[in-house]
């Protein structure tokens, strides 16, 4: 990864070169091989550089090409032996070029419309003097997070929000709208929003460029998957092979590095996936790729969340070892105001001791690309193609469907599906209206028996009902394609992408996902879901696809790990600091979010470790990760980030 920013004084003002310096600064943690600036009169860019490609060794940004356009590009593009193939030949781009000039050159060739040449993880920044007119753009799915402020006489981007912060003209305050519906809704099917947790900062949206000139600010789209396009085949082994491709591209565009990658495993059909193709991938072509790390955050011997097990399958099926974190601290409080600030959300994993400690480890060992196995359970296990079986008729389908459901997904009620089915059915047939008032009766019931008692009224009151505009073929596509474009158009999916991406900077690591890869996205919306699942098997098409490369263990694994245990040990154990940091700090209940006599509920409990559910746990880490959210960027900052609960002891 790397750290873009771009000033654009539209009233003329010259960017002073010192000012560019300061909030470039802030991204130094996402790049710290090389630093460039590049200043133009009223126009300024900037770029912290991570060099992780081969291609990046001697790559300097910003890039400027001869008709003196400049691009700051943060980003890894899938497609460069397309691009480099359609380039004219005035482009004179090489085949070693680094992935910002063959961006550069695609503006130079296609124009506005470049973004949509370009495949991969991106976000980045364009300035065109001879058309006076900034462009931004990010990914498709939106991997790489990229935002700006806009205000009559200035315009801001950068890669993270606390850079546009750091600028004396940009001015914000919390966005009361966007806390509550995160903090008592977790953004419910929503599509992302241009609307970010500061008032006034704006995310560029995934699939979207955004074109500023001297008149205003446009947004458009650029790209969307469609939704009427279907993959048939004759037989369930072709569509297996063809996942097997696909999948297997996914990882090995995520390999690409000029230092070793690490994988993270847990043992779960997922990470094993991943981890299992990219060493087969490695051994294939060794010249080609560098050393390969399978790393691991694992629990004690016997837990719900005791994955061991599986490791042991897949050193054994490859010879090798798969380094281990046993030893690591439990709770939320280690660096957590750190990770608050980095992230520029009120949120954290709820085991942050522990992510926080294996980040670390990653980094130390040598890694600066980490892949995981994140979004796996949404895009390769997705039961709407019932409704699909339905519409045609296939009720026996649908039966011996359900009943492998009830045996094989051990971790979920035999009933639920069924019930998410009759669901889904009321849903598609019952008129609009109805549906949206049992939507709205439901939320108002959801939100007063968990959070009524400590939220105040004002706050809860500030969710606002939002409406996304459908793509085109959205009422005629199957309910499988819908559904997996509803995960892949989550707005709190992307918001979790950009969390992703910015923790991993924290720590010098850049995130990659092979289950977000456009391509294998795609794949999966235009395959019939009951091949996906094949017999109704979770994830049937992948532990088919793989037999051979993933340990059979794994492969007909239909257990899934419980960390409620976990989780909840973790907030117990530092939950007497957590009160006193509420209470001491006291912003939650001063900006009127929480009221201030719940605090002292609060205070009066103690934390269930053997609780049955994660709720509660949740509930107070969203309090406390609130709290040092507001101390931190909008309260008296502390000196230093790296402080801990024993300051309120």
């Amino acid at each position: 990864m790397s750290g873009i920013v771009g000033i654009w004084h539209r009233d003329g003002e010259p960017v002073d070169r010192f000012d560019l310096a300061r909030v470039c600064a802030t991204l130094r943690h996402r790049g710290a091989d090389d630093e460039g600036m590049r200043v133009d009169g009223a126009v300024g860019l900037a770029c912290c550089l991570a060099r992780i490609a081969p291609e990046s060794a001697f790559e300097t940004q910003p890039a400027v090409d001869a008709s003196g356009a400049v691009l700051a590009f943060d980003g890894r593009l899938d497609n460069r032996e397309e691009l480099l193939a359609v380039l004219d030949d005035e482009a004179a781009v090489s085949d070693e070029a680094p992935d910002s000039v063959l961006a550069l050159a695609a503006y130079h060739a296609f124009g506005d419309d470049f973004p949509a040449r370009l495949n991969g993880d991106f976000a980045l920044g364009l300035f065109d003097p001879s058309r006076q007119q900034v462009l931004l753009a990010r990914d498709a799915v939106g991997v790489r997070p990229l935002y700006y402020y806009a205000s009559r006489d200035v315009f801001l981007f950068a890669s993270e929000i606390k850079t546009l912060l750091a600028h004396p003209r940009v001015e914000t305050r919390p966005n009361d709208h966007a806390l509550a519906g995160f903090l008592l809704r977790r953004f419910a099917a929503e599509e992302p929003q241009e609307s970010t947790f500061f008032q006034n900062v704006v995310s560029v949206l995934p699939a979207h460029r955004v074109v500023v000139t001297r008149d205003g600010v446009r947004t458009q789209r650029y790209w969307d998957f469609d939704l009427t396009r279907q993959v048939r085949f004759a037989r369930f082994e072709d569509y297996a092979d063809a996942f097997e491709q696909h999948f297997e591209d996914a990882v090995r565009r995520r390999l690409r590095s000029a230092t070793p990658v690490a994988v993270s495993i847990s043992g779960g059909v997922d990470s094993s996936a991943i981890f299992c193709v990219a060493e087969t991938v490695a051994r294939r072509d060794r010249n080609r790729y560098p050393g390969l790390l399978g790393m691991s955050h694992t629990f004690p011997d016997g837990l719900p969340s005791d994955e061991k097990a599986f490791l042991l399958e897949i050193e054994r099926e490859y010879g090798l070892n798969i380094w281990r974190l046993a030893d690591w601290p439990r709770g939320v409080a280690n660096a957590c105001c750190e990770g608050i600030w980095h992230a520029e959300a009120p949120f954290l994993d709820p085991q942050w001791n522990g992510t926080h400690a294996f980040l670390t480890a990653v980094r130390d060992r040598g890694a600066r690309v980490l892949l995981t196995g994140h979004w796996g359970d949404q895009f390769l296990f997705d039961d709407a193609y019932l409704v699909d079986l339905c519409r045609r008729g296939a009720w026996r389908t649908v039966r011996r469907h359900l009943i492998v459901f009830g045996r094989s997904v051990t971790d979920s009620d035999p009933f639920y599906f069924k019930r998410r089915l009759v669901k889904a059915l009321f849903t598609r047939h019952a008129p609009d209206t109805v549906v949206s008032a049992i939507k709205r009766a439901r939320r108002r019931f959801h939100r007063s028996r968990r959070l009524q008692s400590w939220y105040t009224d004002a706050f809860r009151n500030r969710i606002a009902e939002t409406a996304s505009a459908r793509p085109a073929g959205w009422h005629a596509a199957r309910a499988h394609t819908r559904s997996l474009y509803r995960e892949a158009r989550s707005r709190y999916h992307v918001l979790c992408m950009e969390w992703n991406n910015k923790i991993g900077a924290m720590h010098g690591l850049e995130m990659a996902f092979p289950f977000l890869d456009r391509d294998l996205i795609a794949f999966l919306m235009a395959i019939p879901g009951e091949i996906q699942s094949r017999n109704g098997m979770e994830k049937g098409i992948l532990r088919e696809a793989l037999r051979g490369v993933l340990p059979a263990a794994i492969a007909d694994r239909l257990s899934k790990a419980d960390f409620t245990s976990a989780v909840n040990e973790g907030v117990a154990t530092d939950y007497d600091g957590i009160v006193r940091c509420l209470r001491a700090g006291g912003m939650v209940a001063a900006l009127d979010y929480v009221r201030p006599e719940a605090l002292d509920q609060i205070a009066r409990r103690t934390h269930d470790r053997e609780a049955s559910t994660c709720e509660a746990s949740w509930a107070i880490a969203d309090l406390f990760f609130l709290e040092c959210w507001l101390q931190e960027f909008f309260g008296q900052k502390r000196p230093e980030w790296n402080w801990r609960l024993a300051d309120y002891g």
